[in-house]
């Protein structure tokens, strides 16, 4: 039985969100379960637009990511990382968005399914070797899967959409260099 006053829903209380209390084992609990059963982990999010938790796991995200980049790329990359995250989040959850238009919830919960694949992505971006694994993992796998689950839209338009926003990243640089 849940503690009074927590629902699914809460900030702390989201059987798939990141719980702002343990942000370590959170963290860690998230990454295992978006590796092994990301499906599992896109069913349970909560579908509200509360964006605190996932604007905060972002924020945390970047401490390692920054970690990640200034012993693998240099300070500047790592400084960009470090405040990337948040304000990234929110166009490229814009393209995604674009793809879910006509689904069951709005801006907020695609935006919700965009911040915890990106968070996770961010320090695998710094190793060289995994950059466009990560890349390919994350924008067109994790998300639109992320989109389908979330938003309820068909499974054609989740694969659709994630190609096209490879492509658009791939097109115009966003994606990290080898």
């Amino acid at each position: 039985m849940a503690k009074r006053g927590y629902t699914r829903d809460t900030i702390r209380g989201g059987a798939s969100d990141w719980d702002v209390s343990r942000p370590f084992s959170s963290y860690g609990r998230l990454l295992s379960t978006l590796l092994v059963h990301p499906a599992r982990f896109f069913e349970l999010l909560p579908k509200v637009p509360d964006v605190r938790a996932p604007a905060l796991f972002l924020a945390f995200s970047g401490l390692p990511a920054a970690i990640f980049w200034f012993f693998l790329v240099g300070l500047y990359p790592a400084l960009v990382v470090l405040v990337l995250p948040l304000p990234l989040s929110v166009p490229l959850a814009g393209l995604y968005h674009l793809g879910a238009l006509g689904g069951r919830y709005g801006f907020g919960v695609t935006w919700r399914t965009l911040a915890y694949p990106l968070g996770f992505v961010l320090p695998l971006a710094a190793v060289p070797v995994l950059r466009w694994a990560a890349l390919a993992w994350a924008a067109a796998l994790l998300v639109p899967l992320g989109v389908v689950k979330t938003q309820e839209v068909p499974a054609w338009r989740g694969i659709v959409l994630g190609l096209v926003v490879a492509a658009l990243m791939v097109g115009a640089g966003l994606a990290p260099r080898v």
